[in-house]
């Protein structure tokens, strides 16, 4: 297989969005799939989910497990990368795929609790960014390996002295956004392996977006894919990375609304545009933004709203996330 496929059931463009999109990044989890994805289908509205498990280049009949077992669910995507590219690539495709008003991920194993889904969402009412920590009070964790420990704390300290966040463990694969505010801080993501999450949570914290950290019960299960030495190095260098590099060149298209309101501009626009899309307004009116949307794509949806706000006078913008990084937006709360 050369290149990316994708089975998608339900969920067709006219349709109104699932309340959870969630995401699993799955590289040769066959066997582990086949214990977790029944766990994960026990606790979560099927209705009103879509299950995306992105196969990572796997070789042992890992889509053929997602594929029997994500039978039964409503809503559901397979995607399947060509090769490994990495738990980050991994997710980002995913992200790229989903539709619904949150997105949510989780690893493959489900190392965390897949109840605890329920209160990672639920924090999603406080903040646009929820981020499930080991290092939270009322935390479970059971882990059997001390070197990980060691090493997974060692580079909690480098994190902290690289880049300034709010939560103390980012490392934990368990994190939901709104819909829109995921799109955005995923577009044009560069960091593919598993320091992916730090580059995630500084662009949120660039950005200013609030973040709520929230215990998680935790266990330690066989057969992970980290290599404890070789990968903890690849992940120094990429915060090194994200630490240095600023905001990616890719732009974001979308139209700029400037002769309402702010807040009124911004409400029109999103009444137009798609759940998770981004809406945000500033002193001089608001814009709606296709964050991880091929250009050709985006050149269709900025088409689609000069016919859809004729009576308004739209402006055509290319923006990258270091200009929202340095202007006054506020970003429009579409997830109550």
């Amino acid at each position: 297989m050369t290149f990316d496929a994708i089975e998608r059931k339900g969920g067709s463009p006219g349709s109104a969005p699932p309340r959870l999109s969630l995401v699993v990044p799955a590289f040769n989890e066959a066997t582990r799939l086949a214990r977790g994805i029944p766990q994960l289908l026990d606790v979560i509205p099927r209705d009103e989910t879509e299950v995306i498990v992105v196969d990572d280049g796997s070789t042992d009949g890992t889509a053929e497990i997602a594929r029997r077992h994500l039978a039964e669910m409503p809503r559901h995507v397979l995607r399947r990368l060509p090769r490994n590219s990495g738990k980050g690539a991994a997710v980002r495709a995913g992200v790229v795929e989903a539709r619904g008003e949150v997105i949510a991920y989780m690893d493959a194993d489900m190392a965390t609790d897949p109840a605890d889904l329920i209160q990672l969402v639920g924090a999603l009412r406080a903040s646009p960014v929820a981020v499930g920590s080991r290092e939270a009070q009322g935390s479970v964790v059971d882990d059997k390996s001390n070197l990980r420990t060691l090493m997974s704390r060692t580079f909690r300290l480098f994190v902290a002295s690289a880049v300034r966040l709010p939560t103390r463990d980012t490392q934990c694969g368990f994190k939901a956004f709104h819909g829109s505010v995921a799109k955005l801080l995923f577009h044009g993501t560069r960091v593919d392996r598993f320091a992916f999450d730090v580059e995630v949570l500084t662009r949120a914290a660039r950005l200013g977006l609030d973040m709520e950290e929230v215990p998680v019960r935790w266990t330690d299960v066989a057969g992970s894919k980290v290599s404890v030495v070789r990968d903890s190095l690849g992940m120094l260098v990429d915060v090194g990375r994200t630490r240095w590099r600023r905001a990616c060149e890719a732009p974001i298209y979308g139209v700029a609304l400037t002769d309402q309101d702010p807040l009124e501009g911004a409400r029109l626009l999103r009444s137009c545009v798609r759940a998770v899309d981004t809406v945000v307004s500033w002193e001089g009116g608001a814009l709606a933004l296709f964050p991880c949307v091929p250009p050709t794509a985006a050149a269709q949806l900025v088409r689609r709203m000069d016919h859809r706000v004729a009576s308004h006078r739209l402006q055509h913008v290319a923006l990258n996330l270091e200009t929202l990084e340095r202007s006054e937006f506020r970003f429009d709360k579409a997830i109550a």
